[in-house]
């Protein structure tokens, strides 16, 4: 009797270890380390550790003061890393935060190089540009897509009241800050 009892406890044991297999064909629970949240707003905004109000008349004919406000906030990375406030009338800011000026450069300084073998036309100009009344490296891009499509951009990087950043600023037909609205007027000016 002992060893019947012996063996079926045995048994028990080599099927209970059976069941769970330890070899490398095992799947392991999933790890979520890159999540991230998208946060809009259509009334308020941070930049350049400032809160703007965002213009949002959008009734009329000019849609050039209906705008909205994105960002992405990263679990990885804490507070804000990238956001764009962008108006119906196609102008739009982006921008990124970075811990450091180096970082801020290779990303400003790697792009025109990208994307002038993808267009028609490419054409790249140094300019003046105040983000947040804080002058910062900035160049003019215009360029011809191969669709045909005029464009042209503000690429910029520099530190602002102590925050790193790299950013754009998409125009459309726009050549000078004067022909910005008096919202983007007091983010950028060129």
């Amino acid at each position: 009797m002992k060893s019947l009892l012996g063996l079926i406890l045995l048994l028990q044991t080599a099927i209970l270890f059976g069941q769970n297999p330890t070899g490398s064909d095992t799947i392991e629970l999933p790890v979520y380390d890159t999540t991230s949240i998208e946060i809009r707003s259509t009334n308020s905004f941070y930049f350049c550790s400032k809160l703007y109000k965002i213009p949002r008349d959008c009734d009329s004919n000019d849609q050039s003061n209906c705008c909205s406000f994105n960002a992405q906030i990263h679990k990885a990375l804490p507070g804000l890393m990238s956001g764009q406030i962008s108006c119906y009338d196609g102008t739009s800011l982006f921008w990124t935060y970075f811990d450091n000026v180096s970082d801020a450069k290779q990303s400003f300084e790697g792009y025109p190089g990208q994307i002038k073998k993808q267009m028609k036309t490419f054409k790249q100009e140094d300019i003046k540009l105040f983000v947040c009344n804080t002058e910062v490296v900035a160049t003019k891009l215009s360029y011809t897509t191969l669709q045909g499509y005029k464009l042209s951009e503000i690429r910029f990087y520099g530190t602002i009241n102590g925050q790193t950043i790299h950013g754009h600023l998409s125009l459309q037909q726009k050549k000078s800050s004067e022909e910005l609205t008096p919202f983007f007027r007091q983010l950028v000016r060129f």
